[in-house]
């Protein structure tokens, strides 16, 4: 949580886990994923497909990122999925 008067940091990465090029990748692979969701049409079933695919071996499967990144593969989906309101991709400058 930023205080007040102090810079805001994003979370993702904390700990170095967001400089290495490979996490960025992974990290831009999610952000596209939910951009193509929100789109709709065909690129909203290709999202859709991706973040259901059973295939946990493949590095850039959706649950071996959300693994790398921390995430839970299931919560993530249903908080994409699910989401009221359009989800920001856009990035916030460090």
């Amino acid at each position: 949580m930023a205080s007040e008067g102090l810079p805001q940091i994003d979370m993702s990465y904390d700990l170095g886990k967001g400089f290495d090029s490979i996490s960025e990748l992974m990290r831009a692979m999610i952000l596209r994923t939910i951009e193509d969701f929100q789109s709709g049409g065909e690129l909203r079933e290709e999202a859709i497909q991706y973040m259901m695919g059973a295939d946990e071996e493949y590095i850039f499967s959706f649950a071996a990122i959300c693994y790398q990144l921390g995430l839970h593969p299931v919560n993530t989906r249903n908080k994409i999925m699910s989401a009221e309101k359009r989800i920001s991709t856009r990035r916030r400058a460090a």
